[in-house]
């Protein structure tokens, strides 16, 4: 009996604790989610808003409230709030112990209608297509209650009349002296401005920046942004308005003049001395053409704000100067003329790190880890920076099937060289963005598995790296050159390649020489966007010229070909990652990402190198599998594992639902799925070859939870998944609910996965 009233009693507080309405005070109402509805004002003639959608997508953000239980952040779906039940389920007036701990960290408070403030958003919204040009524009609200008063959502009415346009656009240059005039006469054609468009206020704001900087380019140094103005005037004509852009005629005449810039002066380190073709300092130097072609401010020449902003970001590209700045004063005695002050403070030109640490690497290993680190800036005087870092390392496998998989030790040892590039040799290498830089990096790894080989591998590279816009980074490796020796090998190993020719063809030594191209578009952030996108595409080419080289000079059969004794490798690779982010609410993401890769052997390979195939799983792919330990295509390794478990074609699809829990505890509910395939079945390896027509049924899919703790410079990642379909499995058990096998597991890892 006292049991049973435990039971009902339990039940009865969590019901009111479901209401969501439990902690709410007198006069209080729980905010369910709102609805928008544009119309537009009747006239005799039929019309359209125009830009209807970009319009009605700003509106929507400025209405956009997610109320408690909002389903993929939206405000017009909503569902029972686990937080909200749990806030209320710990509701009382105490402000300290358990339950206000629980309430603060894992609850939600309830968000009230008088929290978004519909009165101040519709004004907002009404705002919006006023900017747009919809002058008039009305708009109400009302609350639509549920019967006990205590929770509401809200429907927003908006009543839209036709947008005014401009009749005419004009610059007024009736006071301006005949250089202000020509300047504003060749600027006409640029103003984003024209008759017959709607009025739009964002584009107002644009023009104005636009002629600010215009004319600080060609020397106008006094001007402010302020001094430009758009003035309109609306009683021109029935929903017509005519602009007029000019300047303000109050302003002192020097104002109206330009300013040319008559003394430059570079200050390194409160120093300023020039010898022989150097700047110097205290403890270093710089050579002086570098500045000079730096630094495009010159003496004799008017001011530039460009100028100047371009100057002081090549000045911090080359990676010596901390926060280089440069100041103007107006000369004593003539306001005509300014001095230009360079102010640079130099980086600590040598620095070593010393680090210990537990490793993980996203192929599925953890251990210790131990390195050094050296950098020397300005190496030769011209910006030429070294870095050099050597490592060791001794790590475990974890994940699923870790006891497959052997122990890796080995040490790596990594030498890069960048510098400016001055003289880019292609034209589409531009300094418009970023300073180009051209480098050289000489890499050496080493890399012992016991039961199977012990690897070396030589890396070298030449090639430029620039931006040809702030999202957009490109990277040209002019000459790429890989060497790897199988230095030892057990028999185990010996044996796996000896029954299988291509993986003997794959897995021997290997010479590499080609070319690589990477592009990538990173706008990712979300911070002032719902939408955020990332693309990075990859193109590698080898063996072509060596191939071309060796039909020229020898008469060997094209696929015996060597280069200094070993055959070279010639291929085409190609790959992309695509990913986009989606911000749902405040503390909320859906991310989703794709890659696809394919990589084409011919001429003197028969195989795709093994260090260049495609491989899946690990802390950050096909979850909760170890890296090469799935594929190619539905192949089963009983025994080799990783070794052999490489393909020519890649497929991955990754969706994750990201969360706050509390303040240092976000959530994410994922899943993955793809895999690798042979684009030619090895016999060796049966089912390893792709089905054109099959994909998805021949990819597999995973699913997990997991936690992110956020340690402010470092987030540890902790998943659990499991693999929900494997097609591996015969029809009727490739389902984790027909197959009933224990193939799940946890996932460690550091960073976000994408």
């Amino acid at each position: 009996m006292i049991f049973r009233y435990l039971v009902f009693g339990l039940i009865a507080l969590v019901l009111s604790a479901c209401s969501g309405t439990k902690s709410l005070s007198e006069g209080e109402v729980l905010y369910t989610g709102s609805k928008i509805h544009v119309n537009k004002q009747e006239y005799k003639e039929e019309w359209k808003i125009v830009n209807g959608e970009k319009k009605l997508v700003k509106v929507y953000w400025d209405l956009w409230d997610v109320p408690n239980g909002g389903i993929m952040g939206l405000p017009t779906m909503r569902f029972l709030s686990f937080r909200l039940w749990l806030y209320n389920l710990f509701y009382n007036e105490k402000d300290k112990g358990v339950s206000k701990w629980i309430r603060e960290n894992f609850g939600e408070e309830p968000i009230l209608i008088s929290d978004i403030r519909p009165d101040l958003k519709i004004q907002k919204a009404m705002e919006d297509y006023e900017n747009f040009g919809h002058f008039g524009t009305k708009g109400n609200y009302d609350l639509r209650y549920n019967k006990k008063k205590n929770k509401a959502y809200v429907h927003y009415r908006l009543t839209v009349p036709k947008s005014y346009r401009y009749r005419k656009v004009m610059y007024d240059t009736i006071l301006l002296n005949e250089s202000l005039e020509k300047l504003f006469l060749n600027y006409q054609p640029k103003s984003i401005l024209h008759d017959n468009d709607e009025f739009d206020l964002e584009k107002i704001r644009s023009e104005k920046s636009g002629l600010w900087n215009y004319l600080q380019n060609s020397g106008y140094y006094y001007l402010k942004k302020e001094d430009v103005l758009v003035m309109a005037d609306t009683t021109v004509g029935y929903k017509q308005l005519d602009v007029k852009v000019g300047l303000n005629d109050e302003l002192p005449t020097n104002y109206y003049k330009k300013q040319h810039i008559r003394d430059l002066s570079i200050v390194i380190d409160t120093t300023q001395k020039e010898i022989e073709g150097y700047y110097y300092w205290p403890h270093g130097r710089v050579k002086k053409h570098l500045l000079d072609q730096m630094i495009l401010v010159k003496t004799g020449d008017h001011f530039s704000l460009e100028k100047t902003k371009h100057s002081m970001r090549n000045l911090s590209d080359l990676g010596i100067f901390r926060n280089p700045s440069i100041s103007y004063e107006v000369s004593e005695h003539d306001s005509l003329n300014l001095d230009a002050h360079v102010d640079l403070i130099p980086r600590d030109a040598s620095l070593v790190g010393f680090n210990v640490k537990g490793n993980y690497k996203t192929t599925g290993y953890v251990g210790p880890s131990i390195s050094l680190k050296y950098d020397q800036l300005n190496l030769f005087g011209g910006a030429e920076n070294l870095s050099v870092e050597a490592n060791t390392y001794y790590d475990f496998p974890i994940g699923l099937y870790k006891e497959r998989i052997s122990n890796s030790s080995g040490f790596g040892i990594f030498t890069t060289l960048d510098a400016p590039l001055l003289d880019p040799p292609f034209k589409f290498i531009k300094r418009a963005v970023s300073l180009p830089k051209k480098y050289l990096s000489l890499d050496l790894e080493y890399n012992n598995r016991r039961d199977y080989f012990t690897l070396a591998t030589w890396n070298a590279a030449y090639g430029y790296t620039w931006k040809s816009n702030p999202k957009v980074t490109h990277k040209l490796d002019l000459v790429k050159l890989t060497y790897s020796d199988v230095i030892r090998s057990s028999e185990r190993f010996d044996t796996l390649v000896n029954n299988d020719p291509s993986l003997q063809l794959s897995l021997t030594n290997q010479f590499i020489l080609g070319s690589g191209y990477t592009y990538r578009f990173d706008n990712s952030s979300t911070e002032s966007k719902r939408v955020g996108t990332y693309f990075e595409g990859k193109v590698e080419l080898a063996g072509n010229i060596l191939n071309l080289a060796s039909g020229l000079i020898s008469e060997t059969e094209e696929g015996n070909r060597k280069f200094l004794g070993v055959r070279y490798s010639q291929y085409a690779r190609f790959e992309y990652d695509f990913r986009t982010y989606w911000r749902l609410g405040q503390y909320s993401h859906l991310v989703f990402r794709n890659i696809v890769g394919i990589g084409l052997s011919y001429g003197n390979s028969d195989q795709m190198p093994f260090i260049k195939d495609f491989f899946i799983g690990g802390s950050n792919s096909l979850r909760p599998f170890n890296a090469r330990n799935v594929g190619p295509g539905r192949y089963v390794e009983l025994d080799e594992a990783e070794v052999n478990q490489v393909g020519d074609l890649k497929l991955e699809w990754n969706l994750e639902y990201r969360f706050k829990i509390f303040t240092k505890l976000n959530g994410a509910l994922w899943s993955d799925a793809g895999n690798i395939w042979l684009l030619e079945e090895d016999p060796n390896r049966p089912f390893s070859g792709v089905r054109w027509g099959k994909l998805f049924q021949d990819s597999y899919l995973t699913s997990g939870v997991g936690l992110r703790i956020d340690l402010k410079y470092l987030l540890l990642r902790l998943d659990y998944g499991a693999v929900l379909y494997a097609p591996i499995f015969i029809d009727g058990y490739k389902w984790i609910w027909e197959n009933k096998l224990p193939l799940h597991g946890p996932v460690i890892g550091f960073g976000y996965p994408f």
